[in-house]
C-alpha cells in the first residue's frame, strides 16, 4: 500500500488515561492526538509572549537558559527554510532527528514517528481541507505535507500500527478521545497492540467508516485510517 506523508512528529507516549477502557487499552499509549500525548516542541509556547510559560517549559524539558534560547533560534531558522511547519510538524526526517539530537536527547522516551495517509484517501482529505480550512490564510503543516504527495521516509522506518484520526486546525483528534474503543470492541471485537494502536489497515478502515457514520456524536472531522511509522533515534 502506498502512503502519503503527513510529516514527522516527536511524541511522548503516555500512561493510559482514566477515561479509557483498561480492558481494551494497554497501560502505555502512543497517540497522534495532542489531547492524549505530548508533542514536541510546543510551538504555542515558543511563539507566545508569556515568559512564565517559557520558564516552565524550559524547566519541564530540563534545559539550561542558553540551550533553550538556541532551541528557539533553531526552530525559527527551520521555520524559514520550511523544515518546521505549524504546529509541531517536521517536513523531513533529518530535521526531526536533528532536533532530538540537539535538544531532547536526554529524554529517553520520546518517539520519532511519521503519519501516512493511504493514497486512496488523498482526494477525500484534500476536499475536506478545502471545505473547512478556507478561513485560514496559510495551510497547516499536515495539509502542506499531504498536498505535496510525498511518501514517508522508509529508511529505518517500522510500521507500528494504525490510528483512526481526524484533522482539525492542523492537529489530530483520535477515536480514543471520544471513548470509541468501547464501540469498536462491542461491534467489531477490537484489540490493540502494545502501543495502543490498531493492528491492520482493514480494521482501521472499518472503524473510520463507523466513526463517520456517527455524525455529530463525535468531533466534526473526517475520520480516516492513518498508518503510524516509528524511527530509531540516531544515537
Amino acid at each position: 500500500m502506498h502512503y502519503l506523508s503527513a510529516g514527522y512528529h516527536l511524541i511522548l507516549p503516555t500512561l493510559r488515561k482514566e477515561y479509557m477502557d483498561k480492558t481494551i487499552v494497554p497501560e502505555s499509549v502512543l497517540s497522534v492526538s495532542e489531547c492524549i500525548c505530548t508533542h514536541y516542541p510546543d510551538i504555542s509556547i515558543l511563539w507566545g509572549n508569556s515568559e512564565v510559560k517559557k520558564d516552565r517549559y524550559m524547566e519541564q524539558l530540563g534545559l539550561s537558559l542558553n540551550t533553550f534560547l538556541l532551541l528557539e533560534q533553531w526552530i525559527e531558522e527551520q521555520r524559514k527554510t520550511g523544515d518546521v511547519l505549524f504546529p509541531q510538524v517536521f517536513s523531513n526526517l533529518n530535521a526531526a532527528q536533528t532536533f532530538v539530537d540537539r535538544f531532547l536527547n536526554h529524554l529517553a522516551d520520546i518517539r520519532i514517528i511519521s503519519i501516512g495517509l493511504p493514497e486512496q484517501y488523498k482526494v477525500d482529505f484534500l476536499e475536506d481541507v478545502a471545505a473547512f480550512s478556507s478561513k485560514n490564510p496559510e495551510p497547516y503543516g499536515v495539509e502542506k505535507m499531504l498536498s505535496q504527495h510525498l511518501s514517508p521516509d522508509m529508511d529505518g522506518a517500522k510500521k507500528i500500527g494504525y490510528e483512526v484520526l481526524g484533522v482539525d486546525s492542523g492537529s489530530f483528534h483520535s477515536y480514543l478521545c471520544n471513548g470509541l474503543e468501547r464501540d469498536f470492541s462491542h461491534h467489531f471485537n477490537l484489540s490493540l497492540n502494545s502501543r495502543g494502536l490498531i493492528h491492520t489497515f482493514e480494521e482501521a478502515d472499518r472503524y473510520s467508516d463507523y466513526c463517520n457514520e456517527l455524525g455529530e456524536v463525535t468531533e466534526a472531522v473526517l475520520w480516516l485510517p492513518w498508518a503510524i511509522f516509528e524511527y530509531e533515534r540516531s544515537n
